[in-house]
């Protein structure tokens, strides 16, 4: 152990006058910010959005529920888009805005938020309407293929790269330079010089990574006193860590088999290539041919010839769209053809939702075939923009839905015109995030994924290790 401890110090000493190395962190470091702050920007932009539809839909209904009042005391005679009629007021005038809010760590991971709306304005009608309250700007080739250059993309695509830069000649270089039969000559086995020299890079590379990654955090915004976000900060450290010693078992690995250095930075290339950038696309590829996505244009489709056949109806009832004159009478009738819709629909509905669900459970099951999945799920389950998260909003969603088409449903059949406390007793929407046990018991089986890996890859270097003769020569 006093050996290891040894190496480890004079590693350290050596690592500080390495220009190259201090420079591969340096760079590292300024890559961390840049992507931090454009995670941020990205989050802030969403932030910015959903609150400016927040606001312009509070003063809408501020508005509305003046006009209701005043056309009650009045007792004005019924109208065209009259906030008297529950009808209008649950499908056209008073529709409610459902929002995900952004987590903690948002600036961490873009995620499903370039691919799942975060608001969706709910009314009593069948369809919804899913909104991203953000702008998107244009994309480039590079966007498109990569995704957003956040904190995620950093550390799962390019942070191994500045784990092999560190650590592919962490035994090679000694031999090659003549000096490794001369340390094996001290009583010193090769087990301990390896580990203390990648010991002390670790070191060195993760207490940058998770100073400038609490750095990045607070330049990007990110709101690190709300409930929870310290708890999330930890398990974000937690994972970076893991990440790294599995790319530095893997360096020892390489090591242990008695290559160049040269050797072994393509070797670990090779790793980096196959397990980061092509088993995850085959996974994506496997997921979509078992469990395709839905198609948003057959959505849409499918939508716009409902909303043609109800429309046809409601033409047939109303005989005039602008003008109303009973409008109970009529209400009633156009709820059981809305409702003979929904129920018409509600198979293909659930069978969409089964199908997403087992596509959810394939991927969680398939992030286990490569780490490099394993850390991009665990960071998007930080931040806030993963499947799950948005999976659980889809169906608060849904529920929101039915109570909202419920209670205008309820107003049309009993007759009764909308009143200030009926507007003011419309359900609201608040999101409910997932028990803490399960963002937890994900991250942390993450974690233990990494370490079981990297503990894998050092008992198969071990007996490399041992084997002196063939690494000195």
């Amino acid at each position: 152990m006093s050996t290891w401890k040894t190496v480890f110090t004079l590693e350290w000493r050596i690592l500080r006058r390495d220009r190259a190395a201090v420079g591969i962190l340096g760079i590292f470091a300024v890559f961390l910010i840049l992507s931090a702050l454009a995670g941020g920007r990205h989050a802030d932009a969403l932030s910015d959005g959903l609150a400016a539809s927040q606001a312009a839909e509070q003063a809408h209904l501020e508005r509305l529920g003046d006009e209701l009042s005043t056309l009650i005391s009045q007792g004005a005679d019924p109208r065209a888009r009259d906030p008297r009629d529950p009808m209008w007021m649950g499908q056209e005038g008073a529709p409610r805005m459902a929002i995900l809010p952004p987590a903690p760590l948002a600036p961490l991971a873009v995620g499903q938020r370039d691919l799942q709306p975060q608001a969706i304005r709910v009314s009593s009608k069948v369809h919804l309407e899913g909104e991203f309250n953000s702008e998107t700007s244009m994309s480039g080739p590079a966007r498109l293929t990569t995704g957003a250059f956040d904190p995620a993309f950093l550390f799962v695509i390019l942070f191994p790269l500045i784990v092999i830069a560190l650590s592919y000649e962490l035994l090679s270089a000694e031999r090659e330079r003549g000096t490794l039969a001369m340390l094996l000559s001290q009583p010193i086995s090769q087990g301990a010089l390896v580990l203390g020299k990648a010991g002390a890079r670790a070191v060195a590379l993760c207490a940058v990574t998770l100073a400038f990654a609490l750095v990045g955090l607070l330049v990007a915004g990110a709101p690190l006193g709300a409930p929870g976000a310290w708890l999330h900060v930890l398990l974000y450290g937690l994972v970076l860590v893991a990440w790294a010693i599995f790319w530095f078992s893997a360096a020892i690995f390489v090591n242990s088999r008695g290559g160049t250095s040269a050797r072994n930075a393509l070797t670990l290339v090779g790793m980096w290539l196959t397990l980061v950038i092509v088993v995850p696309g085959l996974v994506g590829v496997a997921v979509d041919l078992l469990y395709p996505p839905p198609s948003r244009l057959e959505q849409i489709h499918e939508a716009r010839e409902d909303n043609r056949d109800l429309e046809q109806k409601r033409t047939a009832l109303l005989g005039r769209h602008d003008v109303d004159p009973d409008m109970s009478k009529v209400a009633v009738e156009l709820v059981e053809v809305e409702e003979e819709l929904a129920a018409r629909e509600a198979p293909a509905h659930a069978a969409e939702q089964e199908h997403l669900q087992r596509r959810s459970a394939l991927i969680g099951a398939l992030r286990f075939v490569t780490p490099a999945l394993l850390v991009q799920l665990a960071l998007e389950d930080l931040a806030g923009s993963g499947q799950t998260r948005h999976q659980r909003f889809d169906e608060q969603v849904d529920d929101y839905h039915q109570r909202l088409r419920a209670h205008h449903v309820a107003l049309i059949r009993a007759g009764a015109t909308m009143t200030p406390k009926a507007m003011d007793a419309t359900p609201t929407f608040h999101f409910q995030e997932e028990p803490l046990a399960g963002l937890l018991g994900r991250v942390l089986t993450g974690v233990l994924g990494l370490l079981l890996a990297a503990a894998a890859l050092l008992a198969m270097a071990r007996a490399g290790l041992g084997r002196i003769g063939r690494l000195a020569s």
